[in-house]
């Protein structure tokens, strides 16, 4: 069971990270620019605050997929300190915990329908790769996981 829930995590991860990706390209592919309509400043990632965000949006995506390279590859479990290792499967697991949380409670202010189903698979994807990255910090503080 062990073994299921890590590499279904990895995936679900490494399906995260893509998702992020790919929203990111299709934002700035297809998003047009209406400030010269609105007479607002202008649109996209400009100033402090874009590159704030798509640094975090940077970080979140190669920390995801470390956490999944963790979790599936066992050569690559233990590199690095154990305390570098807790600290990233805890801030993916936050990650996921969040995830969980905003996908709930979307469901529960949607009247029944398509949007409610998929916000009940977000949280079922988000509390797996969760509980996967649980199973990976209890095991950066002790052993890495068996080779496969």
């Amino acid at each position: 069971m062990t073994l299921f829930v890590r590499r279904a995590g990895a995936l679900i991860l490494v399906a995260e990270a893509c998702y992020l990706l790919l929203m990111e390209l299709a934002l700035a592919v297809f998003m047009v620019d209406t400030s010269h309509i609105d007479h607002t400043d202008t649109g996209g990632y400009g100033g402090l605050g874009g590159v704030l965000l798509l640094a975090a949006e940077g970080l979140t995506v190669l920390l995801l997929l470390w956490a999944a390279a963790v979790l599936e590859i066992a050569s690559f479990a233990n590199k690095g300190p154990s305390w570098a290792r807790a600290t990233g499967f805890g801030l993916v697991a936050l990650t996921q915990v969040l995830g969980t949380w905003a996908a709930t409670s979307n469901a529960l202010t949607q009247d029944a329908g398509p949007d409610v189903v998929v916000n009940a698979v977000m949280v079922l994807f988000a509390l797996t790769a969760g509980v996967a990255c649980l199973l990976g910090l209890h095991g950066a503080a002790r052993k890495p996981p068996v080779a496969t």
